[in-house]
């Protein structure tokens, strides 16, 4: 059975999937607090949850997630910051905060690669792989 990528769903997703494997919808809201406000890094940080609950979402779902312990990078070069993420396929994505006189810009990724070809992101240079789920 293939894992479900459970933060792509939307609430309404996410409530009906809970009532699927026998939880309460209640719990919806518990879940998406911990993935998208306190931005837990696993189903263990999600105390208020049972371990069975715990145990049943590890089971079931995948649990993407951009925080400590995933192969983040940092570099800083004149007037720029990158960040590096290290995906769990492999693949790394680039963020780009770029400060100017005038204000700041920010480049966020949305895909592994990209086709625009700016001059300060490495992202180019191997083309576009493919695009980021939500999660």
């Amino acid at each position: 059975m293939e894992k479900q990528d459970i933060k792509s769903m939307t609430q309404e997703e996410l409530r009906a999937f809970l009532v699927s494997l026998g939880e309460k919808p209640f719990r919806t809201a518990q879940i998406y607090q911990w993935m998208h406000e306190k931005l837990a890094s696993s189903f263990d940080d999600m105390t208020n949850l049972s371990k069975v609950l715990r145990q049943k979402l590890q089971d079931a779902c995948e649990y993407v997630s951009l925080v400590k312990g995933t192969g983040a990078r940092f570099r800083r070069s004149i007037g720029t910051r990158k960040y590096l993420f290290r995906l769990a396929d492999g693949n790394v994505i680039e963020s780009v905060l770029m400060r100017y006189k005038h204000g700041n810009s920010v480049c966020i990724s949305s895909q592994v690669g990209c086709r625009m070809g700016c001059r300060f992101c490495a992202s180019t240079l191997d083309g576009l792989e493919r695009n980021l789920r939500p999660s």
